[in-house]
């Protein structure tokens, strides 16, 4: 009877620990939903803003919610951001609000994301009046469902390009055409600079730029290809590839491009630095012609620059491709739904979306919100965000594909004919993959 006793003794000990340690993890839940001074905590991952475009946009979204804390945390290199969520995410963990893409990222991660439509319902008053269909149709997956709140369009393919610098090298003209994007090409080298500082390196910016480059040999197939009804095969995709050989074969990117990066490496140590005269690179960083933190320090913060579209490669007409180029998710685990789709409505609807348009980051969303450009604008600042409004508009090609095995395989191919291999037989390896994917 006592070693009965004994072990019932035992049991209820036992429970109780189990019950004050479940308690314990229960309480810790809720002490990480809140900061230290008792406000919400909304953590936030991401790649874009900048450092200094959050400063601004923390500063505003503060003054209107002083009992959320916005806890951030980014890093410029797209991959390495995409590393650190996959891992959070797939254990159950990862922050209440993240960043997207269109195209393969968002489908990768949507699954872990709440159905936003049924969220914006909830907290975002009017958000169907102000927000596109066409635009909300790119953060909806293949199975129909609002993954994610889009914030900003971009398009590709543009190039900054330093006026100063040209000017004091004899060139007044921008290329228009290849024939003369080679000509300005040899002057500058002549003179000691390269000319265009391409991050070769990134799959990203390679795929956007094959993307770019097949619209102008066959208009759509790329879209068709993708979705098995046209091979990577094609003499379309031959010859775009050919093209892309072609700048490399001409010196019209670097040596070395294929082990640069876009961000930071072409942008800084060659365009910033004044080695190179054009950057490669998307219509998010036309931010740069405006005053801005960005360039201060470097040795073009006193010149004069702008951004173009890049100039015609194919026989048919150079289109920008056009895209949301970030959106955002909320996390199905998220404790602070509420608080996180205040945060959303912030950078779509609200003070946030035109804050951040106003650094030039992207195109807005919301139909309500114009791009203010500050009175100390340059003429050639003043051109090339017309120049890009304009191909936004008239931009008719989506910028990324859907499917990340087919951007990883057709990244890798680029490179690899860069690096000599036949373009024939790189090819039959995009399409192998292609034909893999299931759709």
């Amino acid at each position: 009877m006592k070693t009965i006793k004994k072990l019932l003794v035992s049991s209820i000990a036992l429970l109780t620990v189990a019950m004050g340690l479940a308690g314990c993890g229960s309480n810790k839940d809720d002490e990480k939903s809140k900061a230290e001074d008792g406000k919400k905590k909304v953590t936030f991952w991401t790649w874009t803003p900048t450092e200094s475009q959050f400063k601004q946009l923390k500063k505003s979204f503060d003054e209107k919610y002083p009992d959320i804390e916005i806890d951030w945390w980014r890093t410029a290199e797209l991959s390495d951001y995409q590393k650190k969520l996959q891992v959070a995410l797939a254990g159950g963990e990862g922050p209440d609000v993240f960043g997207v893409q269109v195209g393969s990222m968002l489908e990768q991660y949507s699954r872990f994301a709440q159905p936003m439509d049924e969220l914006a319902d909830k907290y975002m008053d009017g958000w169907k009046d102000k927000i596109a269909e066409n635009v909300l149709n790119q953060t909806t997956t293949s199975d129909g469902t609002l993954a994610a709140m889009p914030v900003l369009t971009t398009s590709m393919e543009y190039y900054l390009y330093n006026k100063t610098l040209l000017e004091e090298n004899g060139i007044t003209k921008l290329p228009e055409t290849y024939e003369e994007l080679i000509s300005v090409s040899k002057q500058l080298q002549d003179k000691g600079l390269v000319s265009m500082a391409m991050g070769a390196k990134d799959i990203w910016h390679d795929v956007d730029f094959f993307v770019y480059l097949a619209n102008q040999f066959a208009p759509g197939k790329i879209y068709e290809a993708q979705e098995g009804k046209a091979k990577f095969t094609d003499e379309s995709f031959v010859k775009t590839m050919e093209a892309w050989k072609s700048m490399f074969d001409d010196k019209v990117f670097q040596d070395g491009a294929l082990g640069t990066g876009t961000y930071p490496d072409a942008r800084d140590n060659y365009f910033y630095a004044r080695k190179s005269a054009f950057f490669p690179t998307g219509s998010w960083h036309v931010s740069v012609v405006i005053p801005n933190d960005e360039t201060k320090g470097t040795a073009v913060e006193n010149d004069e620059l702008g951004m173009a579209s890049f100039p015609q490669v194919g026989p048919e007409k150079a289109l920008a491709t056009n895209g949301v180029d970030f959106a955002m998710c909320v996390n199905k685990t998220s404790k602070n739904t509420e608080a996180a789709m205040k945060f959303v409505d912030f950078m779509t609807l609200g003070d946030g979306q035109q804050i951040w348009v106003n650094t030039l980051q992207g195109t807005p969303v919301n139909s309500e919100i114009k791009i203010e450009l500050p009175s100390d604008a340059s003429e050639t600042a003043k051109e090339s965000v017309a120049n890009i409004e304009q191909e936004n508009k008239d931009s008719k090609y989506d910028r990324k594909l859907k499917y990340a095995e087919l951007e990883e395989a057709l990244g890798v191919a680029m490179q690899d004919v860069i690096s000599g291999k036949d373009i024939s037989t790189v090819l039959k390896t995009v399409e192998q993959t292609n034909a893999g994917i299931e759709r």
